[in-house]
């Protein structure tokens, strides 16, 4: 790295001298403006950095404004309109280059507000710590006829698999996905889906995965942010509300249980509790 001596600098007087050759230059009026505009911003950002009681939070809401709702709900039109008023002509170029960065974070803020929209599903790619298993038809191939009665069509690869993430139960929990062979009929457009392995249910979260969860929580101690952070480091991301849910699953499972022991621990005649670690024989 360079030392802090090697480092250019540049005094505001060298910015003004520039800005003083630039509005004697053979240029056209908007280009002028605009580099005066930008050596204005710039020279006005190095002088709030250089003061020390000046931090970045407050840089950023001295040039962006404090992020509100009020803010982020403000149409950037208003803002063109009073900008592009006949006072505009008397504004300094200071100010006209702090409306242009303003004008630049409202798209900028725009921008995130479109990019946070989604359905909040994960895709498959995101699994990248899952094992697949191809899952092929038995009887059934491309070029075949269709078993469709009265049919006479052809099957086809769509190469399009019917996908199945299931969890399962494995310190902590592992993914598997079951990547299904589809096939469809030139014909009638009939799909065939290969079928799951032996002993494999279609089902997205498998009774261990939903054990595993409950124990690592109120048996280990885990909380769900801790496991949700391990689980995405190992490439099978859990999110914390979905562990909640599996939660809620088992308890409302085990609930007959233990209502039936409480009922008979009720109907006991004599319950003895000890709480010491060591035993005591008699002298």
């Amino acid at each position: 790295m360079a030392n802090r001596d090697e480092v250019p600098r540049t005094t505001p007087a060298e910015i003004e001298n520039l800005i003083q050759q630039i509005r004697g230059a053979n240029l056209d009026p908007g280009s002028k403006d605009k580099i005066e505009r930008l050596l204005r911003t710039i020279q006005t950002l190095v002088e709030l950095l250089q003061r020390r009681n000046t931090s970045i939070k407050k840089l950023r809401e001295m040039i962006f404004g404090r992020r509100t709702e009020k803010h982020h709900g403000k149409k950037p039109e208003a803002a063109d309109k009073k900008s592009e008023s006949g006072l505009a002509e008397q504004d300094s170029p200071k100010a006209l280059a702090d409306r242009d960065v303003g004008r630049e974070q409202n798209s900028i803020e725009q921008e995130e507000m479109v990019h946070r929209k989604g359905h909040g599903r994960r895709a498959v790619s995101e699994y990248s710590g899952a094992s697949k298993v191809a899952c092929r038809h038995g009887q059934l191939k491309a070029g075949d006829s269709c078993p469709t009665p009265l049919c006479g069509g052809r099957l086809y690869d769509l190469n399009e698999p019917t996908q199945l993430l299931q969890f399962t139960g494995n310190p902590l929990i592992t993914v598997t996905n079951y990547e299904r062979e589809v096939l469809r009929c030139a014909k009638c457009q009939d799909r065939y889906v290969a079928p799951l392995p032996k002993g494999v249910r279609e089902e997205r979260y498998d009774a261990t995965c939903d054990a595993t969860i409950a124990v690592m929580k109120y048996g280990g101690g885990l909380p769900w942010y801790r496991q949700s952070g391990l689980q995405s480091m190992a490439g099978a991301p859990l999110a914390e509300s979905t562990m909640w849910e599996r939660c809620e699953a088992t308890a409302n499972a085990a609930l007959s249980v233990f209502l039936l022991l409480m009922r008979r621990a009720a109907a006991g005649e004599v319950m003895h509790t000890d709480d010491t670690r060591v035993r005591t024989s008699p002298a």
